[in-house]
């Protein structure tokens, strides 16, 4: 009579289980599997042979299987089956589509997520100073009340204040405002300009040219401002991000004459409109068109690292250009407090 075949391990009719028949016509031990030669099961936690051929990412499972593509050896828990044959892992990821990339190399399609938090934390900051000095300023004319604020007096931009050591402030003036006004064309601005921007430049890279701006504009601040003048509010980096959207379109040879119109009146109205920091905007637009055009204009093949370098240069430059002008001014500070002629800033005689 024929024994038929039964599955390694299992009992025969016998009775026997040391060594079953195979159904290749040959024998296996029981407690071992099947030839590797046959891959007809996962050689998991078998030990391999001298000499014999192991998976190439598991060298610990002898296989008998290969890729149709490529050769290489491999168990079956590492190979697909495709329309023709079998393929291993490597050859699989190598015919995936690479993901589309924009003129940054950020992923094509990425939705802005930066912009919108950026306008909510200047909200949130805008609405805590107000409940400070319990008044909503309507215009920039009467956003000097917003001075009494324990957020502005420690963080508004003076420069001889930063001179004296207190250097965070080129950082958080950039997120302070002086009315409803004053937040609501910077934050509509930055509503309208900033998402297009971000989709070009991913998230990251729009991050560090919206903030690098900010630092370019406090930059150019303390240099061509009075050591006791008080500046705040994020039109800096708004300029910076006009200017990388228009360097952007350039790169990207699309039409420039809105985009240049909108930049040529926001210039005009910084140097003709009393209060605003004209500094802070042209530093601003300065670094931000550098920024940008080192995002979008490297070789893909040193792309990442042209990067990081323009922005880490970037950086030191604007830093040296603020220590420089810090240490070069005399000693002192302005304060806010009550004094004998009413409450306000009271600085230096310089």
């Amino acid at each position: 009579m024929t024994t038929p075949p039964y599955p390694p391990g299992s009992p025969t009719p016998q009775g026997g289980n040391e060594r079953q028949q195979s159904g290749y016509g040959g024998y296996a031990p029981s407690g071992g599997g099947w030839p590797s030669g046959y891959g007809a099961q996962d050689a998991r936690g078998a030990q391999p042979l001298a000499g014999q051929q192991v998976c190439s990412w598991h060298p610990d499972r002898p296989t008998g299987l290969q890729c149709s593509r490529c050769g290489r050896p491999a168990c079956p828990s590492c190979l697909t089956h495709g329309s023709v044959g079998q393929q291993c892992r490597q050859c699989v990821a190598e015919q995936q589509p690479a993901a589309a990339r924009t003129i940054s190399g950020s992923k094509l399609g990425e939705q802005p997520l930066v912009s919108y938090v950026l306008i909510g934390i200047n909200v949130v900051v805008f609405i805590i100073t107000a409940l400070q000095v319990r008044r909503l300023s309507l215009s920039l004319s009467d956003g000097s009340a917003f001075f009494s604020s324990q957020l502005f007096d420690a963080g508004a931009l003076i420069p001889i204040n930063v001179g004296a050591g207190e250097y965070w402030r080129v950082w958080t003036s950039g997120f302070l405002h002086l009315g409803v006004a004053h937040i609501a064309m910077n934050m509509l601005s930055l509503f309208f300009i900033g998402p297009p921007l971000e989709r070009v430049l991913g998230r990251w890279r729009f991050l560090a040219v919206y903030l690098l701006s900010l630092l370019g504009g406090s930059a150019l601040a303390m240099v061509a401002s009075a050591p006791v003048s008080v500046s705040a509010g994020a039109s800096g980096a708004i300029f910076g991000i006009l200017g990388g959207l228009a360097v952007a379109f350039k790169r990207m040879k699309a039409n420039m004459q809105q985009i240049l119109m909108v930049l040529v009146l926001n210039i005009i109205f910084s140097f003709s409109i009393a209060g605003i920091s004209w500094q802070a905007h042209i530093g601003g637009l300065i670094v931000g068109a550098a920024a940008t055009a080192a995002m979008v204009y490297g070789p893909p093949e040193r792309r990442k690292q042209l990067q990081i370098g323009a922005c880490v240069g970037l950086l030191v430059v604007c830093a040296a250009i603020i220590g420089v002008r810090g240490a070069s001014l005399p000693d002192g500070k302005c304060v806010y407090q009550d004094g004998l002629s009413g409450t306000g800033l009271y600085c230096p005689r310089l």
